[in-house]
């Protein structure tokens, strides 16, 4: 098999297993995979506008702020009115989302840290290393909107 085929087949293997990780963390604390990931955001970046999180999730606005209206009923966000532009919408953490964020983090965290007891200890830090390689490639593509979705 040829380098980019086997890149390929391996990519497309981790994408479904970390799916697979996010619906079950999402399971876990009763939210769907996207509000995970969107309480995620909030919880690593703070305040966030709702374009700015839609542009992070690589969603479309409306789709965004769907999703932050089933959190902000679910008592995990809250939605203010920008302090620098009143026509942005900052989303916070509430004491209870935050909560939820920390969970699943903590869930991640430990689903992951098994993945990476099964790999033999000298292959570790070389796996590590390469998916830091991917992430900045990724991060790149997101930057450049070059990724496709």
């Amino acid at each position: 098999m040829a380098d980019q085929e086997r890149f390929v087949h391996a990519v497309h293997i981790v994408a479904r297993a970390l799916g697979r990780i996010s619906r079950e963390r999402a399971r876990a604390v009763d939210v769907t995979p996207q509000q995970a990931e969107t309480l995620q955001l909030i919880f690593e970046r703070g305040a966030v506008s709702t374009s700015s999180l839609a542009e992070q999730l690589g969603i479309d606005p409306s789709t965004a702020s769907r999703n932050l209206s089933g959190l902000e009923r679910s008592g995990l966000i809250s939605r203010k009115k920008g302090t620098d532009d009143a026509r942005q919408t900052d989303v916070r953490l509430t004491p209870r989302g935050k909560r939820v964020a920390e969970s699943v983090a903590a869930g991640s965290s430990t689903s992951f840290t098994a993945v990476l007891d099964q790999l033999p200890r000298a292959d570790r830090q070389r796996v590590t290393d390469a998916l830091e390689l991917l992430a900045r490639a990724l991060d790149s593509n997101d930057a450049n909107g070059d990724a496709k979705r």
